[in-house]
């Protein structure tokens, strides 16, 4: 496990009860979108290319396309002009947050990514839950209503991805998702990167099922989603397998530090250059 120090924290989010939700908007949802791809419409006009044939005027992407799969809805960008093939990145926000909010965490990132950002089910607060939380449930309880909201988002993403794997991310609930997603769906992740998630116990691997690549990110101060938890969810998918690795930052709580949001970065970059 490797641990590094914290520079600045930002704000926290929704506790798992909702006494901490007021907090939760900011933590994850700190940058933006890049610009999208060209596309050619048949109504272009044309000009004259090199070779004196005519070639279509190209018109840009909107910078964020909002559709919806499978009944869910989702937010569509091509980072930094990323082409149509580009690796895809499904984020997932966390209790309490937003799509638009969440997505702003990536105008700082500077690879060019197919990023898919869906919006959770139930309205929270000023944002949005994928699934209930309540004081006294059981592990049970918890995982299946976490398992409820990871069968209905991957529905989405499946139909959306058209059998092409991608990198599946999130903080808090989307971090619970995200790992959710590299247990269960491990053949179709190229990598997950939740950061202050853990999984309930009914949706950890069991014997012999190899999670996907995971690389975590945990305050080691979270008193929302205690780290023991990541700690133990990560040990178990080294336990069947899975190339997993869990980077705590002392004294951060469930939030987001300048150190972690490097590390994050830097482990988003090896995943979108990996097959």
């Amino acid at each position: 496990m490797v641990r590094r120090a914290p520079r600045s924290l930002s704000g926290q989010v929704s506790r798992h009860v909702s006494r901490h939700v007021s907090r939760c908007l900011a933590t994850f949802g700190l940058l933006g979108l890049g610009l999208g791809a060209l596309t050619v419409t048949p109504a272009c006009r044309t000009q004259s290319g090199p070779d004196g044939e005519a070639t279509a005027k190209k018109t840009p992407r909107p910078e964020v396309r909002a559709f919806t799969a499978e009944g869910t809805e989702l937010f569509e960008s091509f980072l930094n002009d990323a082409p149509d093939d580009a690796p895809i990145v499904v984020a997932i926000h966390g209790r309490g947050d937003s799509p638009k909010n969440f997505r702003e965490l990536y105008r700082r990132f500077g690879g060019k990514v197919h990023l898919l950002v869906p919006k959770a089910y139930a309205p929270f607060h000023t944002g949005f839950s994928w699934f209930d939380l309540r004081e006294g449930m059981t592990d049970a309880e918890l995982g299946a209503s976490v398992g409820a909201a990871l069968e209905r988002l991957h529905r989405a993403v499946a139909s959306v991805v058209g059998g092409k794997r991608y990198i599946v991310t999130g903080f808090s609930q989307g971090g619970i998702l995200s790992y959710g997603f590299a247990s269960r769906y491990a053949a179709e992740v190229r990598c997950a990167l939740p950061v202050a998630g853990s999984l309930p116990g009914p949706l950890l691997p069991g014997p012999k099922q190899q999670a996907a690549k995971t690389r975590a990110f945990h305050g080691d101060a979270d008193d929302v989603i205690a780290v023991k938890w990541g700690f133990a969810t990560v040990e178990t998918f080294q336990r069947e397998g899975a190339d997993a690795r869990l980077t705590t930052y002392p004294g951060l709580g469930h939030s987001i530090s300048d150190g972690l949001l490097s590390d994050y970065f830097a482990a988003l970059t090896e995943c979108v250059g990996a097959p």
